[in-house]
């Protein structure tokens, strides 16, 4: 199950099972206009915002955004201030984006099943590692700020 600690990976794999039952049924297609359309950008554009500010913040406290390497900081700043995991959010909220650009329920089914591997494996793993190594600082971070939103 070390595959469920690898989130992006994950993401990627739940989209691209969507992107291929919708090719495989020739019902990819794609809607940049109308009101779906505009939803979908501001979305779009709202999840590589939480994506660029989180990277910049890993990048300033000199730790990595990969799980599997262990945290050297615990960032409480920027879009961490607000959610405690807001690349998974970011990677979730791409999914919804996704399916209003192709009006597909798939990408919201990738977008739960992510978000359910995410939530009950990968950030409780996270979440031990961080609090035995943070210990009060863990404590204090947890208790004030939501694990999504």
């Amino acid at each position: 199950m070390r595959i469920f600690r690898l989130p992006f990976l994950n993401w990627l794999i739940f989209n691209a099972i969507a992107f291929y039952y919708l090719d495989t049924k020739n019902s990819l297609s794609w809607n940049f206009s109308g009101w779906m359309g505009i939803l979908a950008i501001l979305v779009a554009l709202e999840s590589f915002g939480w994506i660029a500010a989180s990277l910049y913040y890993f990048y300033r406290y000199k730790t990595s955004p990969n799980p599997i390497v262990q945290a050297t900081a615990l960032i409480t700043e920027g879009p961490f201030k607000f959610s405690r995991n807001p690349l998974y959010l970011a990677f979730t909220s791409l999914c919804v984006s996704l399916a209003l650009f192709t009006q597909s329920p798939y990408f919201l089914v990738s977008g739960f099943v992510f978000w359910l591997v995410t939530d009950l494996y990968t950030i409780p793993q996270e979440e031990k590692f961080l609090s035995a190594r943070f210990q009060e600082e863990w404590q204090r971070y947890s208790q004030q700020t939501r694990r999504w939103l």
